[in-house]
């Protein structure tokens, strides 16, 4: 009995929170993730409150019939976990598998702005058509928010980008359209999960990771629309060192000049 007043307690806080702070839309099937339980439970101020709320949760949410997740937002926010290129061209036949014109749209658009220019869903959501533009070379994205940038969608990604992007409406949102403003970030964070397809946040990662070893650092920071440097720490490990014989002729050409 207490243990069931208990979980009726974080639930009920649950579903108003998500609904009035995440904008998730009031469907069993868009409630409870377990990455927003993660954010909800990180809402209490105690350390074994926050563990209470999000066990109970996420046994709530694998009753509910969503997939188990073992792992703890404090490990999993640590991981980086690019993409190899040998995953990349099941992405692509996941997007033309999908049941209507509206998904497969949703889906290439994902791939081209996610995986092809390194928009997080923060990002996405806030895409619009006047923002988009086919020059010869490519598509170009003009990103707006907190870092409003301009990035190229890669070579290889931009076919992604003429299936979703075409007869798109100045004023249309690129993906998703038909979610309310409100909600629209949410479902994008959870659309790879819900669709069995790839994580905004992955193909953001796996797009970082391809930058890090070309682009120099300053070029990196804008790119991906980080503040500073220090975000790119994380990164590091997966940097690759150039051979001994590139890095000398490299460094012998650079620096200042007598």
């Amino acid at each position: 009995m207490l243990y069931t007043r208990i979980l009726l307690t974080f639930a009920s806080r649950y579903v108003v929170w998500a609904f009035h702070e995440a904008g998730a839309e009031l469907r069993r099937d868009d409630l409870f993730y377990p990455s927003m339980i993660y954010r909800f439970a990180r809402t209490y101020p105690s350390a074994k409150t926050q563990q209470l709320a999000e066990t109970r949760l996420l046994n709530l949410a694998e009753a509910l019939g969503y997939e188990p997740s073992p792992h703890r937002l404090n490990k999993q926010s640590r991981e980086i976990r690019p993409f190899s290129h040998s995953e990349l061209p099941a992405f692509e036949s996941w997007a033309a598998s999908r049941s209507t014109d509206r998904a497969r749209r949703d889906s290439y658009g994902l791939l081209a702005l996610a995986g092809g220019a390194g928009l997080g869903a923060t990002e996405i959501a806030a895409v619009r058509g006047r923002d988009l533009t086919r020059t010869p070379a490519g598509w170009v994205v003009r990103v707006t928010g907190k870092a409003p940038r301009s990035i190229p969608i890669r070579i290889g990604w931009n076919s992604y980008a003429d299936i979703a992007f075409e007869g798109l409406g100045d004023d249309d949102y690129a993906v998703i359209p038909h979610r309310k403003e409100s909600s629209r970030e949410i479902a994008l964070m959870h659309y790879g999960a819900r669709y069995d397809g790839p994580a905004i946040r992955r193909l953001r990662i796996t797009w970082i990771v391809d930058q890090i070893n070309v682009l120099p650092l300053a070029s990196i920071v804008y790119a991906a629309g980080f503040k500073n440097v220090s975000s790119l720490l994380r990164y590091a490990p997966l940097a690759k060192v150039m051979p001994e014989v590139e890095l000398h002729a490299l460094l012998r050409s650079t620096g200042a000049t007598q």
